[in-house]
């Protein structure tokens, strides 16, 4: 949870302070917090919370013992999705090349500063977050007289918020922030082509580049501690299927194959064991999401309130 939802003077922070787990957090081996409606700390384990909620008084345990109000305006501290807007699920990773040439999932020998190799097959894993787009500009993106090799252009806003708040290898290093600022976005384009038209569904085909941060320079894409001269650039390749009948899209595939470079400076500017010398691999993939699970409300890079005040829905 983020920690200005834990000390806001509000109805969520007030909840996480009385059932005592504001200092809690959602971990990869399954540590919880059970709680009760009425913000009772049950134990860390479903076993546990079920075995103290049937200790509770039977007022407290009956259906609507507890009625939770909804929120006020003003008082939502996490934002959700626009209404009628698009969900997209963004999936970061650390690629390597194999001795043919071909992309491979990174391993810890691809690293050289990292340290204790064997503990670190997490941080190799995909990272997950969600991009977000509003009804007006997932509709911008069909095209209103669809003909076999028409071509349009995506919004400058929304090809920059990929490269700005997406789009950026250090967000596989964590589940927020992340954020580039607007000049730090080289080149940011996207084109749209017909590739099908018939009565039932459109397909297009995504074809598009990105490049942030500095322009290659071998001498200072150097490991340890070169220069900071941290870049990344991409092509942009997908499949987008829209049902005209429905007026949805039902397939959102967009991969970006791209490449990084310089120093993955930490909080003190020195380098971090993710860097790698020279240009090396990393990939992203968007996908719709599902919409039928509480992740995928998750805001933006894991904090809302950051990704807005950055202008996540702003214009270029």
């Amino acid at each position: 949870m983020p920690t200005q939802v834990c000390r806001a003077k509000s109805p969520e922070g007030e909840f996480l302070r009385t059932a005592g787990i504001d200092k809690h957090w959602v971990t990869s081996n399954g540590y919880m917090s059970v709680v009760s409606p009425g913000g009772k700390y049950l134990g860390a384990t479903a076993a546990k919370g079920y075995e103290e909620f049937l200790k509770l008084p039977e007022d407290e345990r009956k259906p609507g013992a507890v009625q939770v109000p909804d929120l006020k305006p003003g008082e939502e501290l996490i934002p959700a999705p626009p209404p009628g807007g698009l969900v997209l699920k963004v999936h970061a990773r650390f690629l390597g090349v194999d001795d043919k040439g071909a992309l491979r999932y990174a391993k810890a020998e691809d690293f050289p500063l990292m340290e204790s190799k064997n503990t670190w097959n997490l941080f190799l894993q995909p990272n997950t977050e969600y991009m977000w787009l509003t009804q007006e500009e997932w509709k911008s993106l069909v095209p209103a007289a669809p003909v076999r090799g028409g071509t349009m252009n995506v919004a400058p806003a929304i090809v920059e918020r990929m490269a700005r708040f997406h789009l950026t290898p250090r967000r596989a290093m964590t589940s927020e922030d992340g954020i580039l600022r607007k000049d730090a976005v080289k080149t940011a384009r996207m084109t749209l082509v017909v590739e099908e038209v018939t009565a039932e569904r459109i397909r297009l085909r995504v074809d598009g580049v990105i490049h942030t941060g500095t322009e290659f320079n071998a001498a200072e894409a150097t490991t340890p501690n070169g220069p900071l001269a941290f870049g990344f650039a991409t092509p942009l390749r997908g499949i987008l299927d829209y049902d005209r009948a429905k007026n949805v899209f039902t397939r959102f595939d967009v991969a970006a194959p791209g490449e990084v470079w310089g120093r993955w400076g930490d909080a003190n500017g020195k380098s971090l064991f993710a860097e790698r010398p020279g240009k090396t691999p990393f990939g992203f993939a968007f996908e719709l999401a599902a919409g039928d699970t509480p992740t995928d409300r998750l805001p933006p890079g894991g904090n809302g309130q950051r990704a807005e005040s950055a202008g996540y829905f702003s214009r270029p």
